[in-house]
């Protein structure tokens, strides 16, 4: 029987595994310099921190969610996204109510499989806890904006709203929906009952045009919300990040209570233009069982952003490095030495300890994108030397055996 992926999964091989690792190594060097330390959360969590973290009404909860009852009788998910996972850690591990943490691991949800959507996707994200300035916003906004930089994505958009809604807004925003919500479809008329802000998220086009004329949230601000928003846009003006007001983000989970933000391109498309977003959950923590903690976050699509690169062909090429080791059969002891020497002095190294011909052994060096082939051949062991060649030069050098490590370092 020939056992195939799941439907939805990925085998990340090839040049989207390049693309990975230029993601991921430029994420973290990012991640590193602001500040951010690495936190690891289990891919399980009860179904309740969920529904009670992101919005029972969210589709991601109704619809989503990959959850089922384990032996015990628990109610068990595979989590849809990481926030609140992470905020249920720092909760229950008391981590410092100034905290910044980054994540990055697979999350789980019942999508429709298309190119750059899956089943199971990978993210990297940032959390910031205990800061409710708005400087703390402009900074992890400037934050997702250098690790798309890093990671080569040559055009994006950033775009703003901010969710900090007076009391009359849900009134209002539902008396306009009821005014055309003949053209909305079946989804949006249950959001309109529960959650009316979902309905400005729909990518139905007819619901789309439909609340087009919606009131716009930025003109039904709380004054503190106001206030926050403009210091926000203040301090991207300053640092010369450009921006644009769209007042359709309003991100597809229930946390989220001031400025959110997306980073876009139109390299895939309109059903998959996000890169990263996030915003500014202050109530999350708290509605978890925490204190009342200030927060900000984002999350990042590793899957999505590795297309992005494809696309653009800012794949970079992997370098040489390492050596391969390349000897008679005979010698394969000797090899096998010189092996353990390279790596004591922290080279990459590798040969194969089947018997091949030379010829074989190098096109393997090569294969394997190693700088340097470390050639043990009769004359070599006689002389104890290795003969050390530049893969890609083709340059040719001797050095004793027990020096070849020191000569490549």
């Amino acid at each position: 029987m020939e056992h195939k992926r799941l439907r939805g999964t990925r085998d990340i091989t090839g040049e989207d595994s390049a693309a990975w690792e230029q993601i991921i190594k430029s994420a973290r060097s990012i991640l590193s310099v602001y500040g951010y330390s690495l936190i690891i959360t289990p891919v399980m969590e009860e179904l309740s921190l969920f529904c009670r973290g992101i919005g029972e009404a969210t589709d991601i909860v109704l619809k989503e969610m990959y959850d089922f009852e384990d032996k015990g009788g628990r109610r068990i998910v595979l989590r849809p996204e990481a926030t609140a996972a992470v905020v249920r850690a720092y909760i229950e591990n008391t981590l410092p109510e100034k905290s910044d943490l980054f994540y990055m691991g697979p999350m789980f949800r019942y999508e429709r499989p298309q190119k750059g959507r899956y089943r199971e996707f990978f993210q990297i994200g940032a959390e910031s806890f205990g800061d409710n300035t708005p400087h703390k916003d402009a900074e992890i906004i400037m934050l997702g904006r250098d690790i798309l930089k890093s990671c080569g994505v040559k055009e994006f958009s950033l775009k703003l709203n901010s969710l900090a809604a007076s009391a009359g807004y849900r009134e209002k925003l539902v008396s306009f929906l009821n005014s055309v919500k003949g053209s909305l479809c079946e989804s949006c008329l249950k959001k309109l009952e529960r959650a009316p802000i979902r309905v400005l998220d729909c990518k139905n086009p007819e619901c789309k045009k439909a609340a087009a004329a919606a009131p716009l949230i930025t003109d039904n601000l709380t004054p503190e919300g106001a206030a926050h928003f403009d210091g926000v846009k203040k301090l991207l003006k300053s640092a010369s990040v450009e921006f644009m007001e769209d007042p359709s983000i309003v991100r597809g989970l229930d946390y989220y209570t001031g400025a959110v933000f997306e980073f876009t391109t139109e390299l895939l498309g309109p059903q998959q233009n996000t890169l990263l977003a996030g915003g500014r959950y202050d109530s999350l923590v708290n509605s978890l069982g925490g204190k009342d903690v200030p927060a900000t976050g984002f999350a990042l699509g590793i899957d999505r952003l590795a297309e992005v690169l494809k696309v653009q062909g800012s794949v970079s090429a992997p370098q040489k490095t390492g050596a391969f080791i390349v000897y008679d059969a005979k010698y394969r002891d000797r090899a096998f030495e010189l092996l353990q020497a390279l790596r004591a002095e922290g080279i990459k190294a590798s040969a194969s300890f089947e018997p091949k011909s030379f010829k074989a052994q190098f096109r393997e060096a090569d294969s394997g994108n190693f700088k340097f082939a470390l050639v043990l051949g009769d004359n070599e062991i006689e002389n104890n030397t290795v003969s050390i060649k530049d893969m890609e030069t083709g340059g040719q050098q001797e050095s004793p055996f027990d020096s070849a490590a020191k000569k490549l370092k």
